[in-house]
């Protein structure tokens, strides 16, 4: 298949990487969405995040009312089933639910880059090349994700029965940490749960990112021998250095002091709250937010304690919608 790609003209022969890479042109296969209770719609849905299509699950009540809207975060490596109950207790309580696949896992799409350099200057604007494309599966980047949650937001805003001022974000481990940044990046959202929150930069003063020998020798490396991996070992490799790069840099404690003063934060934590571990990434997320913030130990039906702070924190629907 030939693309008219400006200046030159490239032919595309695509290789996905599935937590890895795999020759030839695999890709995940899609899950149906879980079997919903009565009285609650369950269907598969995309959008794009930074031209990446997205997929993910929408669980909506039955009846045409204005609904509030609820993202679900699943932790780093987590797929939208991981969160599947939530979005189906949610719907059952009258929320509309869209859980996600972040980009390079589940059914969403993935980073794409060239497998080799093409030169496309003016001179080479008729030439022809066959170039393979590469899918960049299994790469979990903090920020991206946190980009495709705040693109989840808007998606669901567009959606009928869903009132655009009403969104909330709930996330579990990293996916809670997910939900502070996406909180303190983007004013939209103004109700957020974090579950047994993992919320990096606690205790660590906000510094520019100085990396460790070993994170230095790494980056080295990957700038001067970072072209594409040509087997499944070497990209299995690859993501491997490349996420806990990604996560070393990765601070969503630091976004705490930029959630706005009118939204309101939920963090569910285990019996270590109650113990008083000053060390808990929900114990001092909750003492930096202050009033925006409340720390919750966790009971036997977390969910429950979840689903009674979005009803009583989530704004006034917005008459003029």
């Amino acid at each position: 298949m030939i693309f008219l790609l400006r200046p030159g003209l490239i032919g595309l022969i695509v290789c996905s990487l599935l937590s890895g890479c795999a020759t030839g042109s695999q890709s995940t296969p899609p899950t149906a969405p879980p079997v919903a209770p009565a009285g609650v719609e369950a269907r598969e849905v995309s959008w794009y995040s930074e031209q990446v299509r997205v997929s993910g699950t929408l669980y909506r009540p039955e009846g045409e009312a204005l609904r509030p809207g609820v993202i679900l975060a699943p932790d780093r490596s987590a797929s939208a089933q991981s969160v599947a109950a939530w979005g189906m207790r949610l719907a059952a309580e009258g929320f509309v639910a869209l859980a996600i696949d972040y980009r390079g896992s589940g059914a969403s799409g993935a980073r794409i880059y060239l497998g080799e350099r093409v030169d496309v200057y003016d001179a080479m604007r008729f030439s022809e090349h066959d170039v393979e494309i590469v899918l960049r599966r299994g790469r979990h980047d903090p920020e991206a994700q946190v980009q495709d949650l705040r693109n989840a937001v808007t998606f669901l805003q567009s959606e009928r029965g869903v009132d655009p001022s009403r969104i909330a974000v709930m996330g579990e481990g990293l996916g809670g940490g997910h939900v502070v940044s996406v909180m303190g990046l983007d004013a939209r959202v103004k109700v957020g749960v974090a579950l047994d929150p993992d919320i990096p930069g606690a205790g660590e003063a906000p510094h520019a990112f100085a990396p460790a020998p070993s994170s230095q020798a790494a980056m080295i490396r990957l700038a001067r021998e970072g072209a594409p991996p040509r087997s499944r070992r070497e990209a299995q490799e690859r993501n491997t250095l490349e996420n806990a790069l990604l996560l070393e840099e990765y601070r969503p404690f630091w976004r705490l002091p930029d959630i706005p003063a009118d939204a309101h934060l939920a963090l569910i934590a285990g019996a270590e709250v109650a113990a008083g571990d000053e060390t808990s990434d929900a114990r001092a997320s909750a003492a930096v937010l202050g009033a925006r913030g409340v720390l919750i130990e966790a009971g036997e039906d977390r969910l429950a304690q979840a689903i009674s702070f979005l009803k009583t924190h989530q704004p006034g629907p917005d008459i003029g919608q």
